[in-house]
């Protein structure tokens, strides 16, 4: 079978036309207002468009990730240091009762925000392993992810990168 040239270049822009589309349809950053409710350690939610205005640095973690406890100390300083700006917010992702995280969490004096997943993947938030951390910007949008440990210098940093490229810092 032999196909012409102009036939083999339109198939080839109805290709690079299609994975053009795809690749902008699936893009996850910035892509959507992303939005959660999950239980919080309290039983009360925890929602994402409460902290619209702000910063929010999500984190997903476990008790049994190692690299996930070792960045723990480091989301604590970084949410105390910056706390006028942005908010962390911890997405356990283990199916366990809410009163054994709140106990490893009082050990690790964690005091921002806790939010369980049970295990379940959240809509917009890819993970690929843990620990996972999503920046979200003020409006709502996904503008950074991070496979592996982080630390406050590094979070302060992009911060402050994404402030400068003209996101809002209100």
């Amino acid at each position: 079978m032999h196909l012409s040239s102009s036939c083999l270049t339109d198939q080839i822009r109805v290709g690079l036309l299609f994975g053009i589309l795809l690749l902008a349809a699936t893009s996850p950053t910035g892509a959507q207002n992303l939005d959660f409710s999950l239980p919080g350690l309290d039983q009360q939610p925890v929602r994402l468009a409460d902290f619209r205005g702000r910063w929010v640095i999500v984190n997903f973690w476990a008790t049994w990730c190692t690299p996930c406890l070792l960045e723990m100390p480091e989301l604590q300083a970084f949410h105390e240091q910056y706390h006028n700006r942005a908010t962390v917010i911890g997405v356990n992702y283990q199916d366990l009762a809410a009163s054994d995280i709140r106990a490893f969490t009082e050990r690790l004096a964690i005091h921002f925000p806790i939010a369980l997943s049970h295990g379940n993947p959240l809509s917009g938030f890819p993970l690929k392993g843990l620990p996972t951390t999503f920046l979200i910007s003020p409006t709502g949008k996904l503008v950074d992810t991070h496979l592996g440990t982080v630390n406050a210098a590094m979070l302060a940093e992009r911060l402050a990168e994404l402030e400068k490229m003209g996101e809002p810092k209100r």
